[in-house]
């Protein structure tokens, strides 16, 4: 039988170990954050709709949340200081009986983590007694009951509880060196045979491993014999640091810009930083594969965050699957969050896996982070709002010395509010089942209902909305020039966003032909791509014979004179032909998909 304490417990638990609050896992399963709480303080239930998103949101079986069992795996990931790989799901299905007994070999660690540092398992778990966590190191038995007890998380500075001195093949325990070192109160540890003395047949690399606690749980972190690893000023974190790594660029990465064939930010971002890896890909195929080539929302109020790919669907989460990508998502991070999370995001960058985020500079729109000066004090980008920087300085010397020294790119000015961090590549998908993946994310997110808590529409509903709004005449004729001027802005940032989607999803379709084999597969597939060609078309003709804003402005014409009824009327009789067309789209798309 469900308890709802329990599972009410058990959702707060989760909830908190994947650093959310209540508002932000609402968000993900568009609920109220009222609901959030209800849950947790076991006064009702999540409905048994929103139970397979709760338990992708919280990375643990509907099974594990609903019915509660003593032992309890929070998470499990697989490090070796540097990179770190989750696997919580599969070490929980290892418990049997309130009983983890596991072996951390081979198959728990990506294959291409082929460099030799010690490698370790951490495991956080929750019994009646309370919430501890442990390790192993690789190739160790790992063995947990409900009776177990393990560390519990350290409140003010951190507690180091494990240190390895050596690489994974020949190691030592140094925890009493670096317990010796802590009574001084050093601010750092240097790697180096005089602190850390190398076994005389090991001929290998030398790293020093540290495994802690602290309020965020547990942690590892390794540098390589020079490096060092530091204290942070309240001693609450470790993080790897040396000279060496005081910048780390990566060169080479496109500009960014509207009017470029990528008019998609989020889908731009994540097409340069796939790029940067060395992953075969083109922006129309991360469009196709995400299945933001069919999107379209709208906001009743006209607001220009209406064009944002992830505005109502996170487009994301299918894209990273679709190439195989462990994505860590962070959002609207706190100062001591960004602190922790600050030298994974460095790590990254000298892996070559830029991590992609939202309002780097200007305004809300996605862009990549390239690089970093001064220990990570100063992050660089590309966004969508460098042309006009380059534009303005062009000609300014002081300017010009700056991008001798950032390659090119400019500075970070906000601490982004979202972003994605593009981890390590598993075998990802065929294209053929990335096809039928993103038919069915066609169908779904053109029928999605907006969350409860958002003013935005999706799909078809987004159409009728922002026809409404064209054909609202009262408004028009009342409003005053800079409602009218923002309006025209919006419609104009929306009608560029919806012709560069159906004409990614054109040629996502148009090279998609070859994937299916029978003949009514075929037929279906080719009559979709035409149209999604002919949509095209007509989108981009309104788009290029819509009155252009920033050219109204600069020569000081009337806004109201150049956008009339007529137009905008002309424009809501295209929507609504764009929402006909997307309906047969539909029937074509189930056709390619075949029987559910």
């Amino acid at each position: 039988m469900i308890n709802q304490d329990k599972v009410g417990k058990r959702i707060a638990t989760l909830r908190k170990m994947k650093g959310l609050s209540q508002e932000q896992l609402a968000e993900q399963l568009q609920v109220s954050a009222q609901a959030i709480s209800k849950w947790e303080t076991g006064k009702s239930l999540p409905e048994t709709a929103t139970l397979p998103l709760l338990s992708a949101a919280l990375g643990h079986p509907i099974d594990s949340i609903l019915l509660p069992q003593e032992l309890a795996v929070l998470s499990a990931i697989c490090t070796d200081g540097q990179q770190e790989l989750e696997i919580t799901r599969l070490v929980n299905s290892y418990v049997n009986s309130d009983r983890l007994s596991l072996m951390a070999g081979n198959h728990l660690f990506p294959a291409a983590w082929t460099n030799d540092r010690l490698k370790l398992l951490l495991v956080t778990y929750e019994t009646p007694a309370g919430v501890y966590s442990t390790y192993v190191l690789k190739d160790q038995l790992l063995t947990i009951d409900a009776g177990s007890s393990g560390y519990s998380v350290s409140n003010g500075e951190l507690q180091i509880i494990a240190a390895y001195y050596g690489n994974d093949r020949m190691n030592r325990n140094v925890l009493a060196k670096i317990k010796h070192y802590e009574h001084f109160r050093w601010n750092q540890f240097t790697a180096t045979h005089e602190l850390f003395p190398s076994q005389i047949d090991n001929d290998g690399n030398d790293y020093l491993l540290l495994v802690y606690m602290n309020a965020g749980g547990i942690h590892a972190v390794s540098c390589a014999e020079g490096e060092r690893i530091c204290y942070s000023a309240d001693r609450s974190l470790l993080y790897q640091a040396d000279s060496p790594r005081k910048q780390h660029i990566v060169e080479g990465i496109q500009r960014l810009g509207f009017g470029r064939s990528m008019d998609c930010s989020w889908a731009g971002a994540m097409t340069v930083s796939l790029a940067a890896r060395d992953i075969e890909t083109t922006y129309d195929q991360v469009m196709g594969y995400s299945g933001a080539c069919w999107r379209v929302a709208f906001e009743p109020v006209w607001d220009y965050s209406s064009a944002d790919a992830l505005v109502v669907y996170d487009y994301s989460v299918p894209a990273c699957k679709a190439y195989g990508i462990q994505a860590t998502r962070l959002s609207r991070l706190d100062p001591q969050q960004r602190a922790s999370e600050k030298p994974a995001i460095l790590e990254d960058i000298r892996q070559g896996r830029l991590p992609i985020a939202i309002n780097l500079r200007v305004a809300p729109e996605w862009g990549v982070i390239t690089g970093y000066l001064e220990d990570g004090a100063v992050l660089l980008c590309r966004s969508y709002f460098d042309d006009e920087t380059f534009a303005e300085l062009e000609d300014d010397p002081a300017f010009q010395a700056h991008m001798e020294a950032s390659h090119g790119y400019l500075h970070v000015d906000h601490w982004p509010y979202r972003i994605i961090r593009l981890g390590e590549q598993t075998t990802a998908p065929s294209a053929l089942e990335n096809l039928y993946a993103s038919l069915r994310l066609k169908l779904e997110s053109m029928q999605t209902e907006a969350p409860a808590n958002s003013s935005y529409a999706s799909g078809y509903k987004a159409l009728e909305l922002w026809s409404e709004g064209l054909l609202d005449h009262a408004w028009y004729a009342a409003a005053d020039g800079e409602s009218f001027s923002r309006r025209l802005s919006v419609n104009h940032f929306c009608m560029m966003a919806l012709a560069d989607a159906r004409r990614s999803a054109a040629a996502y379709l148009s090279e998609s032909l070859t994937l299916v084999t029978t003949q009514r597969e075929q037929a279906a597939l080719e009559e979709m791509t035409g149209i999604y060609e002919e949509m095209a078309v007509l989108l981009d003709n309104t788009y290029q014979h819509l009155p252009d804003p920033a050219i109204l402005s600069s020569s000081g014409a009337s806004f109201r004179d150049n956008w009339t009824n007529r137009q905008r009327e002309q424009q809501a009789e295209l929507l609504a032909m764009i929402a006909s067309m997307e309906h047969r789209a539909d029937t074509l798309a189930e056709v390619v998909l075949g029987p559910a």
